[in-house]
């Protein structure tokens, strides 16, 4: 027997409600009340739990994403570095290349330097000596214009030896042979023309042929190719012909160390 029933009996045997009964009635009022107000919380903390967890579930997969897409950033920045890496050390190997390089074009340059102040010797010589031979040029050219062929017998001009003066090529040394084979040639160059030239030039070659095979090489090919631009000269003068006989001229004398006035030129 509860107090619900006991209040209820006594109740009835009185004939008149019960301050228990009231008592009994508020307190299972309240229990109600109580368990209604109870659900509701429940209720709302259910809701407010599930979308708690769906906001939850929505940053997870949010993050997962994040994540997911940090580590492929995390890749390519890997990627990135050992490029990088690769980059610097092959850069490193130019650089060696580049000083290595830079030390010998510094030797070379050196050595450039060197070769430039020995061009600039040699250009100066050079200067020199092209004033020399424009000097002389000017003065086989007034030569030139003052020697003007004539069908009699022409004098002796001042680089020619005359017949009795002319040694015989027998009593002549190797190099004198060649001074004289030239001054020689120069005669009929000067006296003769076409076929009779050729072939007086040929006979002097031939006469002074045995004594200048003793005389240096160089001297011997240049007073040849003396002959042959003389020729040349004769017969059309121009300022290379000159230049040219005047080089070769030098050629000769400096092998046979021989000076213009001792050659008799």
């Amino acid at each position: 027997m509860n107090i619900c029933d006991l209040t209820r009996r006594t109740r009835r045997q009185l004939g008149m409600p019960s301050p228990y009964d009231f008592f009994c009635w508020a307190l299972m009022i309240g229990i109600l009340l109580f368990m209604v107000s109870g659900c509701g919380r429940y209720k709302e903390e259910l809701e407010s739990a599930r979308q708690q967890i769906e906001k939850l579930n929505s940053d997870v997969k949010k993050l997962t994403e994040e994540t997911a897409s940090l580590n492929r950033e995390k890749s390519r920045l890997i990627d990135d570095v050992n490029a990088l890496s690769d980059k610097n050390t092959r850069m490193q190997r130019e650089l060696d290349d580049l000083n290595k390089t830079k030390a010998a074009l510094s030797g070379e340059n050196k050595e450039l330097k060197k070769k430039y102040g020995a061009v600039e010797e040699e250009i100066s010589s050079l200067k020199t000596e092209k004033a020399k031979l424009t000097q002389e040029v000017e003065e086989l050219k007034k030569r030139a214009a003052n020697m003007v062929p004539s069908p009699g017998p022409l004098a002796a001009m001042p680089t020619e030896v005359t017949p009795e003066k002319a040694k015989q090529p027998e009593e002549l040394s190797p190099c004198d042979a060649v001074l004289a084979f030239m001054k020689a040639s120069e005669r009929v160059v000067r006296q003769q023309k076409g076929g009779e030239r050729t072939k007086a030039l040929e006979q002097v070659k031939q006469q002074y042929a045995p004594k200048m095979k003793g005389a240096p090489e160089k001297a011997r090919k240049a007073a040849q190719d003396w002959v042959k631009e003389g020729t040349k000269f004769w017969d059309k003068s121009s300022d290379e012909s000159s230049f040219r006989l005047l080089q070769l001229r030098n050629t000769v004398l400096e092998t046979c160390g021989k000076s213009a006035r001792e050659a008799g030129f």
